[in-house]
């Protein structure tokens, strides 16, 4: 792309200091890092909740970029071509898009938004399209598979330019489809912006990262957008058990396509979904379909997993999935990172590490648990106890904290409270904040060290309990105010028990 191209893509930007000569230089790249930047480059400066790149734009000159785009005229130096809009992310997100020859119509993006079960109903998905033989790429929570590259993800949805990036790799690498994870941020900040969708999921909205958005109200609107700015020819995958789903649907110019555990129709395509069976080993479900009923055995197990599966089912059937792929999709899926994860080290007792960080997410893990529970005793008082260990994240959403522990006391048989990522705050004001939810007397201990809270857990265990080690699921690593440190719930276990 030539400099001078930037002038028919942004006609209403105003630009200064841009002399004939130097709009027929090539751009090599864009920037919106200034430690990126590179010879060639346009710097992008995007104004974020805690640094302003316009303050970095003297690096980004030192280091040789070509141009600048900010949101006003500066009085520079060096006499650079500036471009001034009135919003950095949204033209960095269109810049990006045909930077990258708009990849996302080179491919068919598939982007789930939603609460909890957004990973795991993304894996499912890539699970029942590469069943049907068709190459998919993934960006989401855990790691970014971009073909033969994987990395490990930094943030769930990436910046427009890096998921512009990524989605070209996946065309060089023949990928027909790519799946995306998008959170409420990513869509708020046009980290999606331009990128074309044949299909939107919402798994369900509940309380999250009101840190950031202040009120449900605020957050539902942000999850909106997917929604909103989907094409008239692409499908709207909606939760009829959620609420959101039906705000979703009055908005979205999509196809609407339903899904439900509790109601089999109302005029439009639904997916409905019994479970037939359940215990910790996984569950037996029948999907009622458009095209016929659907029978599937999955490795996952609990009642919000028969939700992300209907979600997943509902998705591929949509956009053409052979059924008999589908089903194979499903069943191939033994487990995701972090994700009711059980860990097996020869104990007689189940230990289980979940991802769940949400007073929504926290009590469903726990009801599921125990009318799994109950359902494996036939009747009888459960034979095994809930033992939980969790904690909440600092510089995050404090209202979830006491709605946290009330779930906790309400729930569980026993639980440890301690820290989550802790990062700038004091581990046992965090505590403090858990402990105003606990209504019921229970039996509970606070260890504010993961490691020794982990250890009291197995400590207490005995045949046929339950261990849940909850909230930081995939993450390797504890986040403090000065440190972030390795941490890996499942090998701590591990470690603890003997064996490494």
């Amino acid at each position: 792309m030539k400099l001078s191209e930037i002038k028919n893509l942004l006609p209403e930007a105003a630009y200064y200091d841009f002399p004939v000569t130097n709009q027929n230089n090539v751009i090599t790249d864009l920037s919106y890092d200034s430690r990126q930047v590179k010879p060639g480059h346009v710097f992008i400066a995007l104004r974020g909740s805690k640094v302003d790149g316009h303050s970095f734009i003297n690096d980004a000159l030192q280091r040789g970029c070509l141009a600048i785009i900010t949101r006003k005229k500066l009085e520079l130096a060096s006499r650079v071509p500036q471009i001034v809009v009135s919003d950095t992310r949204k033209t960095l997100a269109f810049l990006s898009h045909h930077f990258y020859d708009k990849p996302s119509h080179k491919l068919k993006v598939i982007s789930i938004t939603g609460t909890n079960g957004k990973t795991t109903t993304a894996y499912l998905i890539k699970s029942i399209l590469e069943a049907a033989g068709r190459k998919t790429g993934l960006l989401g929570t855990i790691k970014y598979e971009l073909g033969p590259r994987v990395i490990a993800a930094p943030i769930t949805t990436p910046e427009s330019l890096d998921l512009q990036k990524y989605l070209a790799e996946m065309v060089q690498c023949g990928m027909e489809y790519a799946v995306i994870e998008a959170s409420s941020h990513s869509l708020v900040q046009k980290r999606v912006y331009q990128t074309r969708f044949v299909a939107g999921v919402l798994t369900n909205v509940a309380r999250d990262h009101l840190d950031y958005h202040t009120t449900m109200k605020i957050y539902r609107k942000a999850k909106a957008i997917l929604f909103r700015n989907l094409e008239p020819d692409a499908q709207a995958i909606l939760n009829k058990d959620d609420r959101a789903g039906h705000y979703y649907a009055k908005l979205t110019p999509a196809h609407i396509n339903w899904y439900s555990l509790c109601s089999r129709s109302n005029g439009k395509p639904c997916y409905f979904g019994q479970i037939r069976e359940m215990s910790l080993r996984g569950m037996k479900l029948i999907i009622n379909t458009p095209s016929g009923p659907l029978n599937i055995k999955s490795q996952l197990t609990g009642q919000y997993n028969a939700y992300n599966i209907l979600a997943a089912v509902s998705t591929t059937l949509a956009l053409g999935i052979d059924p008999a792929a589908v089903i194979q999709g499903v069943e191939a899926l033994k487990e995701v990172r972090g994700r009711l994860e059980p860990v097996e080290v020869g104990q007689d007792y189940k230990i289980i590490v979940d991802f769940a960080h949400t007073d929504g997410a926290l009590k469903n893990l726990l009801i599921n648990i125990k009318n799994i529970l109950r359902t494996e005793s036939r009747g009888q008082a459960p034979k095994g106890r809930i033992i939980l260990v969790f904690g909440c994240g600092g510089d995050r959403d404090i209202g979830k904290r006491p709605l946290m522990g009330e779930a906790a006391g309400r729930y569980a048989d026993i639980f440890v409270i301690t820290s989550d990522n802790p990062r700038s705050e004091d581990p046992l004001k965090i505590i403090a904040d858990i402990k105003k939810g606990i209504k019921r007397r229970n039996s509970y201990y606070v260890q504010p060290d993961r490691y020794e809270a982990i250890k009291q857990a197995l400590a207490l265990a005995r045949a046929n309990d339950v261990v849940l080690i909850a909230g930081k699921g995939h993450e390797t690593y504890q986040i403090f105010k000065d440190t972030v440190k390795p941490f890996d719930d499942r090998e701590v276990v591990r470690e603890i028990l003997g064996h490494k």
